[in-house]
């Protein structure tokens, strides 16, 4: 089982998260923020730096997360009102997502792959677009054929495209990850980066149940927790709700070989990181040493 760090969680400066990984063990890395930016939307001089970087390190690059696909879809048609000024925002809001998606499927999307091929990625991570307060369980088709659309792309280069559960997306739960890649035809290059914490925020009990919808798609795991109140209100912590304990088992149990990614979203951010990485650490040594002494003859 492979452990990974999302760098801008250790350090905005991608070079000092290499350098501070390196030393606790750590080789593999997640790209997404540099900086003030999102990959693969930095300057010129960001990107030779960071690509200069990433081969002197000699560090590998799991996968990018340039934030595809995190917004809303834009309706058929925007929403409309009797009061010119409210009717103005629903038209701006309407345009302006429909302009994202364009940008998303027409340039961010290549400009990633391009990316991901220079640092050596395989991976690039997508999301679901916003619901928008939208409830139930069925996906739009239009959602379903941009995601499959951006997998077929990505596919021709040669990338998994990864779609990553979050809160407040059509892709939020491990049914509905599942539900949205199978709508989209199970492209052979199309899994999903599990990320627990998102799903129990809306509502799954993501080990074992959300694991159970997902198990088979699942290559790229992100770890943090969360504590979810009775109220529904919510918050990041160290330690919380999801059951991490059975999902590492789960995961060493079905061999998985992809990287699980220290993703802590806490402040300070290098303690945070460390004490994560700990942690992951020892529930992997845990679930390993339950598994032996589970072994026949053992």
């Amino acid at each position: 089982m492979r452990i990974s760090i999302v760098t801008d969680e250790l350090s905005a400066d991608p070079e000092t998260a290499f350098e501070l990984g390196l030393e606790w063990g750590v080789t593999e890395f997640e790209l997404r923020g540099v900086h003030e930016g999102r990959l693969p939307r930095i300057s010129p001089h960001a990107r030779r730096r960071l690509v200069r970087a990433v081969r002197e390190f000699g560090v590998t690059i799991t996968a990018v997360s340039p934030g595809l696909f995190k917004g809303p879809f834009p309706s058929d048609a925007p929403q409309r009102s009797n009061l010119h000024w409210m009717d103005a925002g629903f038209d701006s809001a309407w345009s302006q997502a429909r302009a994202m998606l364009s940008d998303h499927l027409d340039a961010l999307l290549p400009e990633t792959l391009d990316f991901a091929g220079e640092v050596g990625a395989r991976s690039v991570i997508a999301f679901s677009f916003r619901r928008e307060g939208m409830v139930g369980d069925g996906i739009p088709g239009t959602v379903v054929e941009a995601v499959a659309r951006a997998a077929e792309r990505a596919g021709a280069a040669g990338l998994d495209l990864l779609v990553e559960t979050e809160e407040g997306h059509w892709a939020n739960t491990g049914a509905r990850t599942a539900a949205l890649i199978a709508a989209a035809g199970r492209p052979a290059n199309l899994g999903v980066n599990w990320d627990p914490a998102n799903a129990l925020i809306d509502g799954d009990v993501p080990y074992p149940d959300g694991w159970s919808e997902v198990r088979p798609l699942v290559r790229n795991v992100h770890f943090k927790d969360v504590r979810v109140e009775p109220s529904g209100t919510w918050r990041i912590v160290e330690q919380g709700g999801v059951d991490w304990e059975g999902q590492i088992g789960a995961l060493l149990e079905e061999g998985y070989a992809g990287a699980i990614g220290v993703e802590p979203h806490l402040s300070p951010s290098v303690a945070s990181t460390r004490r994560a990485l700990e942690r992951l650490r020892r529930l992997i040594a845990a679930a390993e040493g339950r598994r032996e002494k589970n072994q026949p003859g053992s």
